[in-house]
């Protein structure tokens, strides 16, 4: 008898998400950067959980300053969102809520 394989089915992740962790409950926390403020969010999609961390940014850095800042706040980001999904059973909230 042929082996059971399973399927999965991923789909897009959200314009702007950079990193994704998937909570105990089922839901997502995703982490996003928003240059024009230089603010990296972590938002639980499933309670109201969320952590904001400027990167202190300036208008005036090229692309590549700003990428190595980011590069450097983001295993802080990466740690809260991963130690928040571990423990989150929040299921994802329905579309439009």
């Amino acid at each position: 008898m042929p082996a059971k394989t399973e399927t999965t089915t991923q789909t897009a992740w959200p314009e702007g998400v950079i990193a994704r962790y998937l909570t105990v409950g089922g839901a997502t926390v995703d982490i996003e950067y928003a240059s024009v403020s230089g603010v990296i969010t972590a938002s639980c999609y499933g309670c109201p959980w969320q952590r904001r961390t400027d990167t202190q940014g300036l208008r005036t850095d090229t692309p590549e300053e700003e990428q190595e800042r980011v590069d450097d706040w983001m295993p802080t980001a990466r740690k809260k969102a991963q130690d928040h999904a571990e423990k989150c059973r929040a299921m994802p909230r329905p579309a439009g809520v």
